[in-house]
């Protein structure tokens, strides 16, 4: 009981400690965050923040570029033919293009001229521009394009690997002592190869369709209406004279029953002529 005395000064200041805490936490809560100012951005960025700014900056500049295929196929009726053909060409070459394939069809009622032409990527929608000025309207007109970036950079990665492979292997056919070592390296070498050449025949390609896009072209001209007339015309008569001459074919195959049918048929007519005969006979009597 006579220590009681003694340690009650020692509550009553722990007390007040932890009053003056909780005061202190309640004020803080109704502090309102938005009065606060805001922390003013440092002057100078921390190492790592400029290691990661180098790496993104040096990540946009050596980003492949896009390989992309561009293909098209448009198709047009013109009233002057040869003025649209001599226009696609004037086209071609005043954009570095070449004609790859040039058919010519006719007939009674329509001639109509198929181009496929190989452009310059870059040069694709003048080229179209301006083989195409005078066109009102077009039939069919279509154009893809397809990105090829990743299968383009995955083919070139695996040919470099295994480029590096084959020298390996050239390598180890320099040291092989024995005839079995050097057929087994060989073998795997031809293996090899082939797999490059194969690999690097797609790139080319790929690398000649980005670079060069390909369009098909089919223009046409209706011709006039008397053209149309004579041909069905004459296709009648062709049609008509094909026909007579199947009948006759089929007369000739079936001549034993013609003969037969039209002596069947003569003589019931002379049976028929004797029974009339009688009958009158009998009547007359």
């Amino acid at each position: 009981m006579k220590i009681l005395p003694t340690l009650l000064p020692f509550f009553f200041l722990i007390s007040c400690v932890a009053k003056k805490d909780q005061y202190q936490e309640s004020l803080a809560m109704n502090v309102d965050l938005t009065a606060l100012p805001s922390p003013q951005p440092s002057q100078k960025a921390s190492p790592n923040e400029d290691v990661n700014v180098t790496k993104d900056v040096d990540f946009i500049k050596n980003a492949p570029a896009k390989k992309l295929i561009k293909d098209g196929f448009v198709e047009f009726e013109t009233s002057d033919i040869e003025k649209a053909r001599a226009q696609i060409m004037n086209a071609s070459a005043a954009n570095g293009a070449y004609i790859a394939s040039d058919k010519q069809n006719s007939s009674e009622d329509k001639i109509s001229y198929t181009l496929i032409v190989r452009i310059p990527a870059s040069k694709f929608d003048s080229f179209l521009n301006s083989a195409t000025k005078d066109v009102r309207y077009f039939n069919h007109k279509q154009i893809d394009v397809k990105d090829v970036t990743a299968e383009y950079f995955d083919v070139e990665t695996r040919l470099k690997t295994k480029k590096e492979i084959e020298l390996r292997y050239r390598e180890l056919l320099k040291k092989a002592s024995t005839i079995k070592d050097i057929l087994s390296i060989e073998t795997e070498l031809g293996t090899i190869r082939t797999e490059i050449e194969s690999a690097e025949g797609q790139l080319k390609l790929q690398a000649d369709q980005v670079q060069y896009s390909t369009l098909r072209i089919e223009f046409y001209k209706i011709t006039s209406t008397p053209a149309v007339f004579t041909y069905q015309l004459s296709s009648a008569f062709s049609k008509g004279w094909e026909n007579l001459l199947t009948i006759v074919i089929l007369a000739v195959d079936v001549w034993p029953f013609i003969f037969l049918g039209v002596g069947l048929w003569f003589g019931f007519r002379k049976v028929v002529k004797r029974e009339s005969v009688k009958e009158e006979t009998d009547v007359t009597i």
